[in-house]
């Protein structure tokens, strides 16, 4: 049987640290710029990055949290994202 898949979600700010300090920590674990990090906080919910195994999913979230960011991690088995009711 097939492995899970799972997607990691950005949604925003902890209150554990400034919010320009949160960008710039988040910049540098996936080394990117800061303006691109600032971009992605205020356009969250941001998908960081998808067909995870929940082990991997934990250590990104966990790598993630640790700049002050606030992500999710979320089940792809059930994903509706392309569907429309039009």
């Amino acid at each position: 049987m097939a492995e899970d898949q799972y997607r990691i979600v950005l949604t925003g700010y902890s209150t554990s640290k400034g919010e320009y300090y949160i960008e710039e920590d988040f910049a540098k674990l996936f080394k990117i710029s800061l303006e691109r990090a600032k971009e992605m906080f205020q356009t969250s919910p941001t998908l960081i990055k998808h067909d995870l195994s929940l082990d991997q999913a934990n250590k990104y979230k966990n790598s993630i949290e640790k700049t002050g960011a606030i992500c999710e991690i979320e089940s792809m088995k059930y994903n509706f994202s392309g569907l429309s009711l039009e």
